[in-house]
């Protein structure tokens, strides 16, 4: 059997944000929620904490310790190879890769990539009907895959090459459900304001177990003002590149719950009423069409 491990790739050095992944949440760490998350996703054989051999990462070390995670330190540029270190230590086929920055990750989608992989083998699963930017998402990669994408990439968006040669790579994109696709909330941490939101959302419905990520939406739907706290932070461009490679949209509709919204192209939600009235000025044919 195909032996899956999920690997949680954190440092204290953020450039934003320093320490972020030890700020505290409702009693615990960001990095023990993630780890938590992380081993309640169905058929995963083990967690690890990735990170580097910089001093700085020792209090990350021993939280890790504390909590009985496992974790391997290695090169502090080479993140690729690194993480291919340690699946070999661990004798791991594949990896669930998981972000410090995304302690609402979704646990199910990550299930779905495991039961995927042992199943049948793929280099690459991913969601294909929601893009990962916004904090909720995972991706696997198989060890294999790894060391293809190390001959020519040794930083920490370990799936672009995958994304930019898709053609080179057995891959698997699979759907989630709509009501799990709301890109006007952003779930991910990199600013101050993304840490308050996450704050916020523990402290509304943090019970002692990882939260079920339908219930934040639920929960925000019924909060828009706190769910708007850190709309206006600009998306940083290694993501939107890794996500839209061919092009970039100037804007996109997308599905969010059983609706849909109009994202620009920094991914924030515009009104659909100014929206109808840009259309226009790109389409002057279109002036006088009234909007229903």
């Amino acid at each position: 059997m195909a032996k899956v491990i999920g690997t949680i790739t954190a440092r204290m050095s953020s450039t934003r944000l320093p320490g972020k992944v030890l700020k505290e949440v409702e009693g615990k760490t960001m990095f023990r929620h993630v780890a938590e998350r992380a081993r309640q996703i169905e058929g995963i054989d083990d967690v690890y904490l990735a990170t580097s051999k910089n001093p700085s990462n020792a209090e990350l070390i021993k939280e890790a310790e504390r909590i009985g995670c496992k974790w391997y330190a290695g090169a502090e540029q080479d993140i690729v190879g690194r993480v291919i270190a340690l699946c070999k230590e661990a004798k791991a086929d594949a990896i669930i890769r998981i972000s410090c920055d995304t302690p609402l990750f979704d646990i199910e989608s990550a299930g779905s990539f495991v039961d995927a992989f042992k199943k049948e083998y793929r280099d690459y699963i991913y969601v294909s009907n929601l893009i990962a930017m916004y904090g909720t998402l995972s991706e696997l990669i198989s060890t294999k895959a790894l060391m293809e994408v190390h001959k020519h990439y040794r930083g920490p968006a370990m799936s672009v090459y995958i994304r930019e040669n898709m053609d080179k790579f057995k891959i698997l994109g699979i759907e989630i459900d709509h009501d799990l696709c709301r890109p006007e909330y952003r779930l991910t941490v990199d600013y101050p304001v993304d840490l308050e939101l996450i704050r916020r959302i523990y402290k509304g419905l943090y019970k002692g177990s990882p939260i079920s990520l339908r219930d934040v939406y639920t929960w925000l739907d019924d909060h828009p003002k706190i769910g708007k706290l850190n709309s206006q932070v600009k998306i940083k461009d290694v993501n939107i590149y890794a996500e839209s490679l061919v092009q970039k949209p100037l804007y996109t509709i997308t599905k969010s719950g059983n609706g849909h919204i109009v994202l620009d192209e920094q991914r924030k939600p515009v009104d659909p009423l100014k929206f109808a009235k840009q259309l226009a000025r790109f389409f002057p044919q279109l002036k006088g069409t009234r909007i229903q």
